[in-house]
């Protein structure tokens, strides 16, 4: 028997998998509903996600397999992404879309990026040692100090040498320098990055992915039961409420960290690497309000450090069912170090504050709605330790029948298709260490 540990997407995604090669499986999701961090929420006549989820898709397999899915209705929706500056609404990406600054901002971005490509074309220099130097070489002192370092130290909570930058290269688009300067002389660069378009539910909100991977698993997913011990020698799991479950190997989606923590025994190397794995956590403000004062497409970047939001998003200008006609379902999302105590009502209070004061809500506007939502974790941290330490722990507990997949499985960068995807594909790694290739 495989024991699937999460009910999240990926749980869910493997759990498809192996009811198509009629395995014996058991889900178990500690929350009382599946979905992860990809749930929806209801609230009045307001629909929000947990935070903002929108599908990304750039893999033909992953996108046949999800739209033979059935059971949602999707809608194709051009990204209509900004960035507030100064007080300045301008296209997304920042680098590509400098018209509207100053004259001195934009020839400060201009001449630092030519000063870097120059750099590169008369022999380049030593690769760079981390985050912060990757951003410079890429986009100059310039742009990094208006927005690439004020935007990611917001992010991540952590110093930009101390983080690593493999994981950004696909994520960040890099314009030509033909690009830079029509982006400065107002012509609007579109189209650019990993995400220029992406798929979303026409109603019922991201859970309707969730709702839809779930429900020919029924008796297979158990939800409200979390896993709180592993015997890797016996292989065996307990529950929370001491239920005992024996299995023959386990796919987990729980975070590393907090799946050796339940494992025993591991070596002690194991466990001292999952002990080096960083993270941030996330509060998602959600608010649903009666005719706004305005709404930024639909999400905003604020990398300035007087706001304390890193980005905000508009899911009503997404989906018209998200909100009553005139209303809007919005969203900012602040990040946290994973140690952090959080005062969520001050920060509920601080959310409308600063949206009023971007111009967003009217002045004394009071929400009709505000759902947090906590997300601990929310994104891995790539500090220089991180890679070795997810090798060993995945490594070594793979030896002993225990697969891991998605975010916090692989503790990666993953976004919905990823992880649904690493769900599949460790699905099928977990059948043939049980039956054997021919699986």
């Amino acid at each position: 028997m495989i024991l699937v540990i999460g009910g999240g997407i990926t749980g869910l995604a493997a759990g498809r998998t192996l009811a198509s090669r009629g395995a014996e499986f058991l889900i178990l999701e500690r929350e009382a509903e599946p979905g992860g961090w990809c749930r929806s929420i209801r609230s009045g006549d307001y629909l929000f996600d947990m935070s903002g989820h929108f599908l990304h898709l750039s893999d033909p397999v992953m996108r046949d397999w999800i739209l033979r899915l059935g059971g949602v209705s999707w809608d194709t929706v051009s990204r209509d992404a900004r960035v507030f500056l100064r007080g300045k609404v301008t296209p997304y990406p920042f680098q590509a879309n400098l018209h509207g600054h100053s004259r001195r901002l934009v020839a400060r971005c201009l001449s630092d990026f030519a000063a870097e490509r120059i750099r590169d074309a008369v022999g380049g220099s030593p690769a760079p040692r981390n985050f912060r130097e990757w951003l410079v070489r890429r986009f100059g002192m310039g742009m990094c100090r208006e927005f690439f370092f004020p935007y990611n130290r917001k992010m991540w909570r952590t110093p930009l040498r101390d983080m690593g930058y493999e994981w950004t290269s696909w994520s960040v688009p890099v314009p030509a320098f033909q690009e830079i300067l029509a982006g400065a002389r107002g012509e609007t660069r579109t189209g650019m990055g990993y995400n220029p378009s992406f798929l979303y539910p026409r109603s019922g909100g991201m859970g309707s992915l969730v709702r839809t991977l779930a429900a020919p698993l029924k008796d297979r997913l158990r939800l409200g039961t979390e896993i709180v011990r592993i015997d890797t020698k016996k292989k065996v799991a307990w529950s929370a409420g001491g239920e005992r479950i024996r299995y023959d190997a386990v796919l987990s989606t729980a975070p590393l960290d907090r799946l050796v923590r339940a494992c025993a025994p591991v070596p002690s190397a194991v466990r001292l690497a999952a002990g080096k794995l960083r993270w941030v956590k996330v509060l998602s403000v959600n608010l649903g309000v009666r005719n706004p004062a305005a709404t930024l497409g639909h999400w905003v970047y604020v990398p300035e450090r007087s706001y304390p939001f890193f980005r905000a998003g508009f899911l009503s200008n997404v989906s018209s069912s998200a909100s009553p006609k005139g209303g809007a379902s919005l969203f900012v999302e602040k990040s946290f170090p994973s140690g952090a105590r959080v005062d969520v009502r001050g920060e509920i209070r601080a959310a409308v504050k600063h949206l009023e004061r971007m111009g967003v809500l009217r002045r004394g506007q009071e929400p009709d709605a505000a759902v947090p939502v906590m997300l601990d974790p929310a994104y891995v941290v790539f500090d220089h330790a991180r890679e070795g330490a997810v090798r060993e722990v995945r490594e070594r507990l793979a030896r002993r029948g225990i697969f891991t997949a998605g975010r916090y499985g692989s503790w990666d960068y993953n976004g919905m298709e990823a992880s649904m995807a690493d769900g599949i594909r460790t699905a099928g790694a977990v059948l043939r260490s049980v039956k054997g290739d021919g699986a």
